[in-house]
């Protein structure tokens, strides 16, 4: 049985008619909160999108670029040269 429009609304206000009217301003905001959650996307995006890029943090160093790129270039070590190394020790 496919439900209409119509059966839903008739389902929610039955559930609302079993809550204590104390208790409705809360449904109320539960609902709301439920609304923007989904159909507010493109704010949730763009929030999304900020905490990302907030993630990274700048870099903070004294040397120059080629001085990093040697120290990167120097601390390399060849998968290869070591394999030979240790079959000379063998």
């Amino acid at each position: 049985m496919r439900r209409t429009v119509t059966d839903y609304e008739q389902c929610f206000m039955d559930e609302i008619h079993r809550f204590p009217v104390s208790e409705l301003p809360k449904l109320l905001k539960l609902l709301r909160s439920f609304k923007e959650e989904f159909f507010d996307t493109d704010r949730q995006k763009e929030e999304d999108t900020k905490l990302f890029w907030k993630s990274f943090g700048s870099w903070k160093d004294d040397r120059s670029a080629e001085e990093i790129i040697n120290e990167i270039h120097a601390s390399r070590v060849s998968k290869r040269i070591n394999e030979l190394r240790f079959e000379n020790w063998v």
